[in-house]
């Protein structure tokens, strides 16, 4: 190799970086005192040599293709690497359309961007090499499934000629034994032909002997040769076949034309959205949570990813939601309608609709629904029963029922002397009730039978009651009462009392309400207070929830709490009716001035497929129904 600057052929033992030439020992001590060239970069040739392309490029960087200077600079703006000259001249930054930053800082925000990019592209590439496994596995079990498919037809096919067979030779045995029994008849018959045939020949025979004989010699014989010739001919046995010598096979013309119409098996593409149907309530309010169920109806694999559902409100906007899961590994999805009309869900898998979609669920307003009149003198409470009819109690020994349409259907009658107050409707179908007129809470069943006696131990009357049936514990406040008490259903006896009389936190003055929410915490409703308590299923004070006042949000002399399956909370008081969250936050009030809520008492939750509410209304004697 020539030595770039002499040309001579001396071993050459340099290149220069910024000369971009091969330098011979000479010529690159020449090389170094020169001032000019001091700043230059030599490396040795072995090194140089050794280098990879890429790293024979990293020695020498581009340089501006304007101004041939060391591209130091980034141009924010025209996305371009740039030289302190093109700073100057084309892409200054006076006239605010070019923004330059040093070519560091922005090599440094390009890997943090390839950086970001390559996690991205990573994930994007994990999740396709998932999607190929799963595929590369489905066309697998595309071939096991085809395969399978070919050999149950084959099986079915033999079992159906195995079948056939075993006819064919049914019939044929058949045929052999009738043919037996036939031919043997004629077997007989024939026998008996040829045995008469015999001897006749014999006679005749006999007979043609003598006339060939002398004279004297056939009249000897001739009488009985005559007499026995002419007894057989005189009876002549029947001549007709005693069999008809014929066997029928009858072909089945229903049964072949059947065979040529039915087809022995059906292949079919499963499809997913044929295993699947939706299932939903057919009635909600404005603004409800909906819940729809995506079910298997048949073995077959489904994944969150084949699955989508749009929802088509009133207004006719649609909006795509979002596939969800529960512990068992079920689908459903869930929306909410802000307008009265019909509400459409859609949900597919694999772009084909599965059974029962589109879903059409009727969106009803929150509003009054219907007032009930009741014929009595006070009303204090209501229930709904298992054939959604209501049960008012008045103040009396008899409970009247109505239905929800307003109808009166019968009553309940107790004992003289009972005054049945607050109820509380259980599983099994009786009644726990607070008998005004007495200490104890009650237990009867729909005949007015009185069964049991709970509240043994208190010393004030029970009047608000709450059954938990899981712990089969009775809760019971009543008016001008300090505490709740808790008595066990099983022996009717106090188990704790909770609370203290007074005003501060966790203190009670005339328990006017008692429930328990779906975590199985204690809601007590403070009338002397006006408020809402919470406490733990000990009966440890947590909160208040819902504090005093007139104005929507607060309470004013509170007379019922019940509790929703959301966890909601709806409470009456002076003059209205109002649904709050689980941790006491202000939803809304469900009445409105003209639905004229007077001094209202009991509250029954009737319907959650709309939402459902029954208020026992004391000041006009009648029980108002609302959507909520």
């Amino acid at each position: 190799m020539k030595c770039s600057v002499c040309e001579k052929e001396r071993q050459v033992k340099y290149y220069c970086q910024d000369c971009r030439q091969y330098l011979c020992s000479t010529c690159s001590d020449q090389h170094k005192r020169y001032t000019l060239f001091v700043n230059h970069k030599l490396h040795l040739l072995e090194d140089v040599q050794s280098m990879s392309p890429s790293e024979m490029t990293l020695l020498h960087p581009p340089l501006c293709s304007h101004h041939s200077k060391p591209l130091e600079f980034y141009c924010t703006d025209c996305k371009t690497p740039i030289c302190v000259n093109c700073i100057l001249m084309d892409h200054n930054a006076w006239d605010g359309k070019h923004k330059s930053i040093n070519i560091s800082d922005a090599f440094q925000t390009f890997k943090e961007t390839s950086a970001t990019l390559e996690k991205s592209a990573q994930r994007f590439i994990n999740k396709l090499e998932g999607g190929l496994k799963a595929v590369i596995h489905n066309a697998a079990k595309l071939q096991q499934n085809k395969d399978t498919c070919l050999i149950d037809i084959d099986n079915h096919v033999d079992e159906i000629f195995k079948k056939v067979k075993e006819n064919r030779d049914k019939m044929k045995n058949e045929v052999e034994t009738i043919y037996k029994r036939k031919k043997k008849v004629n077997d007989v018959q024939m026998d008996e032909f040829k045995a008469i045939l015999s001897d006749i020949k014999t006679k005749l025979s006999f007979l043609n002997q003598l006339l060939k004989s002398n004279e004297g010699t056939a009249m000897q014989s001739s009488e009985p040769v005559i007499t026995a010739l002419r007894d057989r001919i005189n009876e002549l046995p029947k001549t007709e076949p005693d069999d008809n010598g014929e066997i029928y096979y009858f072909i089945n013309k229903r049964q072949m034309t059947s065979l040529r119409q039915c087809a022995i098996g059906t292949v079919k593409d499963f499809r997913a959205a044929d295993c699947l149907t939706l299932k939903g309530e057919e009635s909600v309010i404005t603004d409800q949570t909906i819940i729809v169920k995506i079910i298997k109806t048949d073995e077959h694999e489904k994944y969150a990813n084949q699955l989508k559902a749009t929802w088509t409100q009133p207004t006719g906007e649609t909006k795509i939601s979002q596939i969800q899961e529960d512990d068992n590994g079920d689908y459903f999805v869930t929306g909410k309608c802000t307008s009265p009309g019909v509400c459409k869900l859609d949900v597919s898998a694999d772009d084909e609709s599965v059974n029962q979609s589109p879903m059409t669920i009727k969106v009803e307003e929150g509003r009054l629904v219907n007032t009930i009149k009741i014929n009595a003198t006070y009303i204090r409470d209501v229930v709904k029963c298992e054939d959604d009819s209501l049960l008012v109690s008045c103040w009396t020994n008899e409970m009247l029922k109505y239905k929800q349409s307003g109808e009166y259907i019968g009553k309940v009658t107790l004992p003289q002397g009972v005054e049945v107050y607050r109820m509380y409707k259980m599983k099994n179908g009786n009644i726990a009730f607070s008998d005004y007129n007495n200490t104890p809470i009650r237990i009867c069943n729909m005949n007015g039978q009185l069964i049991k006696t709970i509240s043994e131990g208190a010393k004030n009357t029970p009047r608000k009651i709450h059954v938990d049936e899981t712990s089969n514990v009775l809760y019971a406040g009543g008016w001008f009462s300090s505490c709740v008490y808790m008595f066990d259903m099983n022996n009717g006896k106090t188990i704790r009392t909770i609370g203290s009389e007074g005003t501060k936190e966790g203190q009670m003055s005339d328990v006017s309400d008692v429930t328990l929410t779906n975590q199985g915490h204690l809601l007590v409703l403070d009338k002397g207070n006006s408020r809402l308590q919470l406490f733990n299923n000990e009966g440890r004070f947590i909160k208040v929830l819902v504090e005093a006042g007139d104005e929507d949000g607060k309470v004013n002399s509170p007379s019922s709490v019940v509790v929703d399956e959301d966890d909601n909370i709806i409470i009456s008081s002076q003059h209205k009716l109002q649904i709050f969250s689980s941790d006491g936050t202000f939803i809304k009030r469900i009445d409105k001035p003209e639905d004229r809520i007077n001094d209202p008492e009991g509250l029954s939750i009737i319907s959650y497929h709309p939402r459902r509410l029954a208020v026992a209304n004391t000041g006009d004697k009648t029980v108002k129904i609302f959507n909520y």
